[in-house]
């Protein structure tokens, strides 16, 4: 008896079925515009993960495996700690295609906020940062998301503290058909309308400063709970999009405003014309801590005010990460710079308790006799008054008192003036070389770095086919640095042995 197509399966008669023989599948986790993701496990390690089914009629095309397989070998390769990591893909009898990815604990960016309302703007910044960490690492891979949104930015927890995933990297181009009509049924391929820049809703070609966009509009969310222009469909993003009228933040963000630096920095994040906005992520963060720098901590860690709202009006596709579990209360973050990308979010104390006002003593009752004396008190003195004020002689020219200012002692003030930070620029002969800071990196050169003056950094350069160059450098002024880099020199293979044939590149992790 032939077995029923997949779209004819519902999907809890999957719970409990073996996916291939090696994944067993265990309970639903949530459902979105691609498919359903379901928690399950390897059964040949016994190890969680989380199992991404794709819709059905995606496959339809005769095409589309071939090109879902390729993207999903690409996005595999990603390997950094704020993008989750993708461990397999594949494709049933039935013609169901899925991908395995790690599973998670934790919840995704827009269930917080609606939860718990807008981040303080030390949070914000340290989330779109980590963020900006992750989509660098996939761009220099040639990978771009084409769909970053609040539903795939994913808050997870080790060991206690919080950190960003980044979710279906490469995977929406695989996605994507040559028919229109199937393109928009999804509601997904193309993007969410919210986050959608210009030229991808217009069906142009999109490229790492398309995500860039999106990236902007999701720290505008973090900031106020809503997207930058409320659009619910493909021609209104791009009606709005084009007309670049950002709402300042404060049209949202009620009882902690932020600095104009920061409207400054979504405007320039969305503007309709990419050569116009953010052109790489590492720009993207430089730009983020140039319109943070001189921020009190006062403004860093102001919580704004938030009334949750039981309707969830800002509209947008299910989510898709792995887990959907609650945070608990946020507790106080430090009081210093945003985080690194590589450590913890700063948590936020809990709203309840920061908000706890001792209401104001009410009124007691005055006994009627006792009001009818004060006023009676209260008009003879008024009438004292105008009866003086008539029969008093202005004092003669000579009898005006003077007032005599007396110089009293001050207490020198000194006033701290911070320095513009240096420009910097980074050159390497050949150029493209990495640039990596503490094991991070930072860029490629010819790279310019905004750099506090006085202040020293150790950087690395890395670049194929030459040897590491590891330099300490100080500024103190806008400055060029330039370094000629080493060739390696390959070493000879011993007489009689010949050399390792060389990897064909076409070659794919999984074939």
């Amino acid at each position: 008896m032939a077995k029923e197509p997949f779209e004819a399966v519902n999907a809890n008669e999957l719970i409990g079925k073996v996916l291939d023989g090696r994944y067993k599948v265990e309970s639903v986790l949530g459902q979105g515009g691609m498919g359903m993701v379901f928690k399950g496990i390897q059964t040949s390690v016994q190890r969680p993960v989380a199992l991404k089914t794709l819709h059905p009629q995606l496959a339809m095309a005769p095409t589309f495996f071939e090109r879902f397989k390729r993207e999903a070998e690409m996005a595999s390769r990603l390997h950094h700690p704020n993008i989750i990591t993708i461990y397999d893909f594949g494709k049933t009898a039935e013609g169901l295609c899925y991908y395995v990815m790690e599973m998670l604990e934790g919840e995704s960016l827009r269930d917080r906020i609606k939860r718990e309302g807008p981040f303080t703007l030390r949070q914000a910044a340290a989330i779109i940062e980590q963020s900006a960490a992750g989509v660098a690492h996939a761009h220099h891979t040639q990978v771009i998301h084409r769909d970053l949104k609040p539903h795939n930015i994913m808050l997870t927890s080790v060991d206690g503290n919080e950190y960003v995933k980044v979710l279906d990297f490469g995977l929406v181009k695989a996605l994507e058909q040559e028919e229109e009509e199937q393109l928009t049924s999804t509601g997904q391929v193309l993007g969410t309308p919210q986050y959608m820049p210009p030229e991808q809703a217009g069906g142009e070609v999109v490229d790492q400063r398309s995500d860039l966009f999106s990236l902007t509009g999701v720290f505008y969310y973090c900031l106020t709970g809503h997207s930058p222009y409320g659009a619910n469909s493909v021609r209104k993003a791009l009606t709005l999009a084009l007309a670049a009228n950002v709402p300042p933040i404060d049209t949202y963000r009620k009882g902690s405003p932020v600095p104009k630096s920061i409207d400054e920095f979504m405007v320039k994040g969305l503007r309709p014309e990419k050569e116009d906005r953010f052109q790489t992520a590492e720009d993207f963060v430089q730009s983020l801590h140039a319109a943070l720098a001189g921020t009190p901590d006062s403004v860093l860690d102001a919580v704004p005010i938030f009334t949750a709202d039981p309707t969830g009006k800002e509209s947008g596709s299910g989510s898709s990460s792995a887990s959907r579990k609650s945070g608990g209360s946020r507790a106080k973050g430090p009081s210093k710079a945003i985080s690194a990308v590589s450590r913890p979010l700063p948590r936020q104390a809990s709203r309840l308790e920061e908000r706890a006002v001792t209401p104001p003593p009410q009124p007691q009752g005055v006994p009627l006799g006792a009001l009818v004396g004060v006023v009676a008190v209260i008009v003879v003195l008024i009438g004292g008054a105008v009866v003086w004020k008539m029969t008093s002689k202005p004092p003669e020219p000579d009898q005006v008192p003077v007032q005599v200012a007396i110089d009293q002692p001050s207490t020198p003030v000194t006033q701290k003036v911070e320095l513009a930070p240096a420009k910097v620029v980074l050159k390497t002969n050949p150029d493209g070389a990495e640039v990596l800071e503490g094991g991070v990196m930072i860029g490629n050169t010819p790279l310019t770095l905004d750099w506090a003056r006085g202040s020293t950094r150790e950087l690395t350069f890395k670049l194929a086919g030459h040897k590491d160059l590891v330099k300490s450098l100080r500024s103190e002024a806008d400055q060029s640095f330039d370094f000629q880099l080493e060739a390696a020199s390959s070493p000879k293979p011993p007489p009689g042995k010949k050399p390792p044939p060389k990897k064909d590149p076409d070659i794919g992790a999984f074939d």
